[in-house]
C-alpha cells in the first residue's frame, strides 16, 4: 500500500527534544516497522524526522519561533506569549496538513494516517482521501471544543488505544478499532535484577498521582526517584506538593533527555503509576515492562488491560468505597503500600521471576511488530471498503 502518516505538531521538533510526547515514538516506529513490512510509506512532520520513509517537512520557523499576533493590542505580555505559541502551533499544523494531502494526491497514496491533531478532518473535504485517525485523548467534556469536532466528524475513521477508551467514548465517533500501543524492546533493554528505588516518570501534574507516590514511598522507606518535564518544575502544583518533600534518598527529581529513559526505568525495582484519571494507555508501563521493571498502579484508564495482576506488577483500587477483586485488598494509599512491600519483600529469586514475567508479558502484547500488523490490518479494510 501506498501511506501517508501524519503528525503535524511543533513537539516532533528538535526544539521539544526532552519533552515527554508519547506519539513522537510511536510514530516513528510506525513508519519504520511499515517500510520493513514492503509498504510505500511518505512521512510528514518536522525537519529532523529520522525515518526509513522520504520527509516531507513543515517549515521550521513555526516550530522555534512563536509569532505574536499584530492584533493582540491591550494584551499583557505573558498573555501575548501563551496565545502566540498557541497560534504559531495552529499555522504549523494549517501548513503541514495542506502540504501533507497536496502531495498525497498527486501520488495517489491509499490511504493517510493522521496520528496526531485535527486539521486533517477539514483539509480533507477538500480533496478526499481515505483517512484514519488515531485518538491519543480520552473523551472530551460537551463544553469542550474537541467534542464539538469530534461530533462534527462522528462518521470518520478513529483508531482507540485502548478497550476503556473506547467504552469511555460510547458510540460517539465509528471505531476502526483497538490498536495497543507496541514498545521497542531493543531500546528498553531487560535487566534480570533491576534496581532499588520506586520510579516515576511522567508530568508534574495531579493527575498522575504524585502526592500518593512521595506518600507511600515515604511511608515504606523505599526512595522515590521521579523524572518529568522541566515545564512542570514553575508550576503552583509542583512548587506546593511536591518541591517541600524533595531530599537525597527520600524523594529525588531528576533531569535527563528523553534518551536515558531505558537506564532509569531498567534500575528501578517497580515503576509507580497511581494516576487518578482515565489514562487512554500509559506509554510508560510498557516501556518500564520492557525492561522487566514491574508496575504498581491505580485501576484507571487501560491499567487492567496493560499490567497482569500480581505477575506483572498489582492493580490497586484507587477509591476506598469501591471493594476490590485485585490481589491487594486494601485500596487508595495504602494500596500502594501493600503492593510496595510486597515487592520489596520477595526473595531474589522471586523477584528476578517476575521480571523475566514482566518481559515476556510484553514481548507477547505490547511489541511494535504487533503494533505495526495491527494497523496494516485497519488500513487493509478501509482501503477495502
Amino acid at each position: 500500500m501506498k501511506i501517508g502518516l501524519l503528525l503535524p505538531s511543533v513537539y516532533m521538533g528538535s526544539k521539544y527534544k526532552n519533552k515527554i510526547f508519547a506519539p513522537k515514538e510511536l510514530f516513528i516506529n510506525l513508519a519504520n516497522g511499515l517500510v520493513d513490512k514492503g509498504h510505500q510509506v511518505y512521512v510528514y512532520a518536522s525537519p529532523n524526522t529520522k525515518t526509513k520513509a522520504p520527509l516531507i517537512s513543515g517549515e521550521e520557523d513555526l516550530i522555534n519561533k512563536d509569532f505574536i499576533s499584530s492584533k493582540a493590542l491591550g494584551v499583557n505580555r505573558l498573555s501575548k506569549l501563551k496565545n502566540a505559541h498557541t497560534a504559531t502551533k495552529i499555522e504549523y499544523e494549517i501548513d503541514l496538513t495542506v502540504k501533507a494531502y497536496t502531495h498525497a494526491k498527486k501520488n495517489k497514496l491509499d490511504i493517510m494516517h493522521a496520528y496526531h491533531d485535527f486539521m486533517a478532518h477539514y483539509v480533507n473535504k477538500l480533496g478526499p482521501i481515505k483517512t484514519v485517525y488515531t485518538l491519543h485523548d480520552p473523551k472530551p467534556l460537551r463544553e469542550h471544543l474537541v467534542y464539538w469536532r469530534l461530533n462534527s466528524f462522528n462518521k470518520d475513521n478513529y483508531i482507540f488505544i485502548s478497550q476503556s477508551q473506547l467504552n469511555k467514548f460510547s458510540g460517539m465517533v465509528h471505531s476502526a478499532g483497538v490498536i495497543y500501543h507496541g514498545v521497542d524492546t531493543n531500546k528498553f533493554n531487560f535487566d534480570k535484577k533491576g534496581g532499588d528505588y520506586l520510579a516515576f516518570l511522567g508530568r508534574y501534574i495531579k493527575e498522575k498521582g504524585l502526592t500518593e507516590a512521595i506518600y507511600a514511598a515515604k511511608k515504606t522507606g523505599k526512595t522515590l526517584k521521579m523524572v518529568g518535564d522541566d515545564a512542570y518544575r514553575v508550576l503552583p502544583y509542583y512548587q506546593k506538593n511536591i518541591l517541600p518533600h524533595l531530599k537525597k534518598g527520600v524523594v529525588e527529581d531528576k533531569s535527563f533527555g528523553v534518551s536515558d529513559r531505558d537506564e532509569f526505568l531498567r534500575h528501578a525495582r517497580a515503576l509507580i503509576f497511581p494516576i487518578l484519571w482515565d489514562e487512554p494507555f500509559g506509554m510508560v508501563m510498557i516501556e518500564a515492562m520492557s525492561c522487566g521493571t514491574p508496575v504498581i498502579a491505580f485501576n484507571r484508564g487501560s491499567v487492567s488491560e496493560v499490567i497482569k495482576d500480581g505477575v506483572t506488577g498489582f492493580i490497586i483500587e484507587q477509591d476506598k468505597k469501591k471493594s476490590s477483586r485485585w490481589i491487594i485488598k486494601k485500596t487508595g494509599r495504602e494500596g500502594l503500600i501493600e503492593a510496595i512491600n510486597r515487592i520489596y519483600g520477595l526473595t531474589q529469586e522471586e523477584y528476578m521471576k517476575m521480571r523475566a514475567a514482566v518481559r515476556k508479558h510484553v514481548e507477547d502484547n505490547f511489541t511494535v511488530d504487533k503494533m505495526v500488523e495491527e494497523h496494516e490490518k485497519v488500513y487493509k479494510k478501509i482501503v477495502g471498503n
